[in-house]
C-alpha cells in the first residue's frame, strides 16, 4: 500500500515540476520576445524624438537674427512705426508688428494687418509669448502659395512684441528635409491641424496626409499601428508641430520574429524532451507499481498475498503494543479460514472451475468484511482475515459466523451449482501471541481442531 501511493506521489511530483518547467520556460520566453518587440518600437519612438529635436533646433536657428531685427526697427511708437520704410532684409512678401494684447501696431503691406491680426488666434503666437523665442503656427493658405507664420518675440519699451511674417512651406521643407531622412520609415511633420509641412516621399505639402489609415492612427494616439506599419508621433519644440514616421512592421519585427522563431523551435524540442521523459517516468513508475502488486498480490483473486499481509500485521502489532496499555485499541483477532469440499470441486469440474469458485469466494469475504478487516489468500483453498478494533473475541466469532454463512451459499459456476464449506480458526494478540508468526500459527492450530472436529465449524485457538 505504501508503495502504491509512494508511486502516485512520485507520479504527481513528476506532473507538477515538469509542468512548471516548461510553463516557467513559455512564460520567461513570451515575455522576453514580449519585451524585445516593445524595444525595437521604443527605438522608433526615440529616432522621431530625435527628429523633433533637430527639427525644433534647426526651426529656432534664427531666432537671435530675427530678434535682433525687431529690436532694431519696431521698437518705436505707434506713430514711428506708421511712417518706417519697409525693412527689405526681412525678404518676406508681408510682415506686421503686434502687441502682447494682439493689437496690430505695424503692417507691409498695410493690407497684411487683416491677416496678421487674425493669428493672434494661431497656436504660435501663444506659444512664441509663452517661451519668448520664435515659434512657429499652422499652415496659412489663402489660395496662392501654401507658408507658415513665424512669430518672432522681441523687447519693447511698452513690453513684449511679436514681429509676424510668412515662410513658403517649400522653403520650411528644403531645410528641415535632412532632419526628417529616417531609414525605411515615411517621415513627415504635420501642423496642429494635420497638415503636412515636411513630407519625405511626394506627399503634396499644406493639405492633410493622403493615407486615411495614417490619419485616423495618430487622431488615436501618439504611436501603435496602423493596418501593417507602427506610427509614432513626437511633438516639435517651439509649435504645436509632430513628426510623424510610419514604419512597416515587418521589417522592424523582422530580426526579432527570426530570433523568435529559434527560441520557440528550441522550446517546442524542451517541451516535447520533457514530455518523453515524463511518460518514460510514468511508464517506468507504473510498470514498478504493477510489478509491486504483483509481488503483493495474489494473481488470481487480486487479494493481498502472505508477504503482504505479514507486513500489515506487523503494522498492526506494533500499534497494538503501543496501545494496549492505554486499553483503547480494542480485539486483533487472525481468522484462518480452509474451504470443506474444494478438492471435489476440482476433480469433478476441472480446474477452470476450481479457480472460478476461488475468485468469487475472494469477493464474498469482501463482502462479509469491514473495510478495516484486511483479507489474503494464504495459499492454495486458504485465507487469512485480520480483523482490528473489535471488542472482543465475541465480535470476532460473529464475524466469522458471518463468513461461513456468506461462504456455504451455493455458487453459480459456468452453469454448475456448487456448495461447498469452510472451516475456520481464530487466535488473537495476548499472552499467547504478541507477533504476527505467533497469531497465525495459533489461527492455524485453531483451524486444525476445527476440522478434526468433523469440519464447517469455528474454534478458538485454546492453551488446552
Amino acid at each position: 500500500m505504501r508503495s502504491r501511493w509512494a508511486g502516485r506521489l512520485s507520479i504527481g511530483l513528476a506532473v507538477l515540476l515538469s509542468a512548471a518547467l516548461v510553463g516557467g520556460a513559455g512564460s520567461y520566453l513570451a515575455r522576453t520576445t514580449s519585451d524585445a518587440r516593445a524595444k525595437v518600437f521604443a527605438e522608433v519612438d526615440a529616432r522621431a524624438g530625435i527628429a523633433a529635436e533637430l527639427i525644433g533646433g534647426l526651426l529656432a536657428s534664427t531666432d537671435a537674427q530675427l530678434r535682433a531685427v525687431g529690436t532694431a526697427h519696431f521698437t518705436g511708437t505707434a506713430a514711428q512705426l506708421k511712417t518706417q520704410p519697409r525693412i527689405e532684409e526681412l525678404d518676406a512678401t508681408w510682415y506686421a508688428v503686434l502687441n502682447q494684447g494682439g493689437d496690430l501696431l505695424t503692417a507691409d503691406p498695410p493690407s497684411a494687418g487683416v491677416t496678421a491680426r487674425s493669428l493672434t488666434s494661431n497656436a504660435g503666437f501663444a506659444i512664441a509669448l509663452e517661451t519668448g523665442t520664435l515659434a512657429f503656427g499652422d499652415v496659412l493658405d489663402d489660395g496662392g502659395e501654401p507658408t507658415v507664420p513665424a512669430f518672432q518675440p522681441f523687447d519693447a519699451p511698452d513690453g513684449t512684441r511679436v514681429m509676424v511674417m510668412p515662410i513658403p512651406l517649400a522653403i520650411v521643407s528644403e531645410q528641415l528635409a535632412g532632419a526628417l531622412r529616417v531609414p525605411a520609415s515615411s517621415s513627415y511633420v504635420i501642423d496642429g491641424d494635420g497638415r503636412v509641412v515636411v513630407a519625405s516621399d511626394k506627399s503634396a505639402l499644406g493639405v492633410p496626409l493622403a493615407s486615411r489609415e495614417l490619419r485616423d492612427g495618430l487622431q488615436a494616439g501618439s504611436h501603435g499601428g496602423t493596418g501593417a506599419d507602427y506610427v509614432t508621433a513626437q511633438p516639435v519644440p517651439g509649435s504645436e508641430w509632430r513628426v510623424v514616421l510610419s514604419t512597416p512592421r515587418q521589417a522592424l519585427l523582422a530580426p526579432v520574429q527570426a530570433t523568435s522563431r529559434v527560441a520557440w523551435q528550441l522550446f517546442a524540442a524542451f517541451a516535447i524532451a520533457m514530455t518523453a521523459i515524463l511518460l518514460i517516468g510514468m511508464f517506468a513508475l507504473l510498470s514498478a507499481a504493477r510489478l509491486a502488486r504483483a509481488r503483493l498480490h495474489d494473481a488470481l483473486t487480486g487479494l493481498p498475498n502472505r508477504a503482504l499481509f505479514l507486513e500489515h500485521a506487523n503494522q498492526v502489532s506494533a500499534e497494538w503494543r503501543r496501545r494496549r496499555q492505554t486499553r483503547t485499541e480494542g480485539t486483533v483477532a487472525a481468522l484462518f479460514l480452509d474451504l470443506d469440499g474444494f478438492k471435489p470441486v476440482n476433480d469433478t469440474y476441472g480446474h477452470a472451475t476450481g479457480d472460478a469458485l476461488l475468485q468469487q469466494v475472494a469477493g464474498r469475504l469482501i463482502a462479509a468484511t469491514r473495510p478495516e478487516d484486511f483479507v489474503c489468500r494464504f495459499g492454495g483453498d486458504e485465507f487469512l482475515v485480520l480483523c482490528r478494533g473489535r471488542h472482543d473475541a465475541a465480535d470476532a466469532s460473529a464475524l466469522a459466523n458471518r463468513i461461513r454463512e456468506y461462504l456455504t451459499e451455493p455458487f453459480d459456476l459456468d452453469g454448475h451449482t456448487v456448495t461447498v464449506g469452510v472451516s475456520i480458526g481464530i487466535a488473537t494478540l495476548g499472552d499467547a501471541a504478541q507477533e504476527p508468526g505467533d497469531l497465525i500459527h495459533n489461527a492455524d492450530l485453531a483451524l486444525y481442531r476445527a476440522k478434526e472436529a468433523g469440519r464447517g465449524r469455528v474454534e478458538f485457538f485454546s492453551h488446552a
